[in-house]
């Protein structure tokens, strides 16, 4: 199946075109896949949130007519995908809890004190992170999520695998200097 582009997967979503929906189908669907396996799920669970993840996307593309990704078509069906999984994983986690009666009563409120260094932290990361290209965001984000260079290589459209290698040294030398130059790393870290 040859490749096909963003623009070209919107306009057809917003056409209806039956060979866009088979494209997102055979191209996303291994690593929507592979996320639920690794996330202790089924491959009907990956079946039911790849399916709420097209029929969400079809429904953002085709009521917003000035619909456009800031983000690799990719990392959105991923963003979409995660996001249902983890609100299916937290409705299993609290199915069968029985609130507790009276709480109310011992509830008190304080006013809140400064973040932890953890907090900290994971802000000042994430706000470097968005900084990153999306390729690096991409590239990183299935790194970490436990892909191999050669998935991670296909997933892009890529066929070298030392491409994908140097790209990711690249990425993360260039997300750890995003860091230290953070004014707020320097005030708290350094």
């Amino acid at each position: 199946m040859r490749r096909i582009t963003q623009e070209q997967i919107i306009q057809g979503i917003k056409k209806r075109d039956n060979t866009v929906l088979k494209y997102i189908y055979k191209r996303f669907y291994p690593i929507i896949l592979k996320f639920i396996l690794i996330n202790n799920g089924s491959i009907e669970d990956a079946k039911d949130v790849f399916q709420e993840t097209i029929i969400t996307m079809f429904k953002d593309v085709r009521e917003n007519p000035n619909f456009k990704l800031d983000c690799n078509i990719q990392t959105y069906i991923y963003s979409i995908s995660r996001i249902i999984w983890l609100k299916h994983l937290r409705f299993l986690k609290t199915d069968g809890f029985v609130p507790l009666v009276d709480t109310e009563k011992y509830i008190y409120f304080t006013e809140p004190g400064p973040f932890p260094d953890e907090d900290l932290r994971y802000a000042i990361f994430q706000k470097a992170f968005l900084k990153l290209p999306p390729d690096c965001r991409d590239i990183l984000k299935m790194t970490i999520d436990g892909f191999s260079q050669d998935e991670i290589a296909a997933s892009l459209g890529l066929t070298s695998r030392k491409y994908i290698k140097k790209r990711k040294h690249f990425c993360k030398e260039h997300l750890i200097n995003l860091i230290k130059e953070d004014p707020d790393y320097q005030e708290e870290f350094e």
